[in-house]
């Protein structure tokens, strides 16, 4: 896989393809600190271990424990406003408060938070502005609940939830443009939990096939066939390549350029 940590310093400007290339050059590089990201007002840091993002933070309210036991139809809005007071004048946590209460069951509080860390980084996914920054260096807090999705998956996940044409013909390029195998493909490959119709994807690349080859034999809709090309190619198991025609045209370029310089 390439190393993309080479071209992302620890700080700068979010872009349409920042994110997903953000984390899996950290997680790639088995990093541990913590990303924060910063747009509008709104805060989000990451914790990763070791290459793996384990927890996160978020001061967006709808990223809020009580809302996702609201939205999942777990507690009672009155429920959720005592939380909340509760939350303001005491350092308990709403989670464990609610445990207390019997709002929720313990292993309810495991999911919740599980799950708000996820939906915190599925978020993510979707900020096309803003500022980033990595603080390398031993995590300020270790938390008992923790994300257990492989980093893998969780980028999959996160670019499949993308719906921007815009940033996914961005990403894949052109119809002759061709993807093949990366040479850590089958490394990479047994770290993912991949449906039978992502795995027929990949197959068609393992020779090299450009994307309008890849599309046409799919069976899946084209544009969801190339939001997974531009997933594949984040987490390193595909690599693209200049098409045909632009090869010979750079060769054609290189021969000329080379002809001038012998005259």
């Amino acid at each position: 896989m390439t190393d993309l940590t080479a071209q992302l310093p620890p700080r700068g400007p979010l872009g349409p393809l920042t994110t997903p290339t953000l984390i899996q050059s950290l997680c790639g590089a088995r990093a541990t600190g913590t990303l924060t990201l910063e747009d509008s007002g709104i805060s989000k840091t990451l914790y990763l271990d070791q290459g793996r993002v384990v927890f996160a933070t978020s001061t967006d309210p709808e990223d809020r424990l009580g809302q996702l036991y609201l939205r999942q139809g777990m507690i009672s809005l009155a429920t959720l406003k005592q939380a909340a007071k509760v939350a303001l004048t005491s350092k308990k946590r709403m989670g464990a408060w609610l445990v207390e209460i019997k709002a929720i069951r313990g292993q309810d509080l495991i999911w919740g938070v599980a799950e708000q860390v996820r939906c915190i980084v599925m978020g993510l996914f979707h900020w096309t502005r803003g500022e980033y920054q990595f603080t390398s260096g031993k995590l300020p807090t270790e938390e008992v609940i923790t994300l257990k999705v492989p980093t893998g998956d969780l980028i999959v996940a996160g670019i499949k939830s993308i719906d921007s044409w815009y940033r996914i013909e961005a990403a894949v390029g052109d119809l002759d443009t061709h993807y093949v195998s990366s040479p850590r493909f089958e490394e990479l490959a047994r770290e993912l939990n991949l449906s039978l119709d992502e795995w027929t994807v990949l197959s068609r690349c393992e020779s090299g096939a450009s994307l309008a080859d890849i599309c046409e034999a799919s069976a899946g809709k084209d544009f969801e066939v190339c939001r997974l090309i531009w997933a594949f190619m984040v987490v390193g198991l595909l690599q693209k390549h200049a098409s045909t025609a632009q090869a010979a045209t750079a060769s054609g370029d290189a021969r000329t350029s080379s002809g001038r310089g012998a005259a």
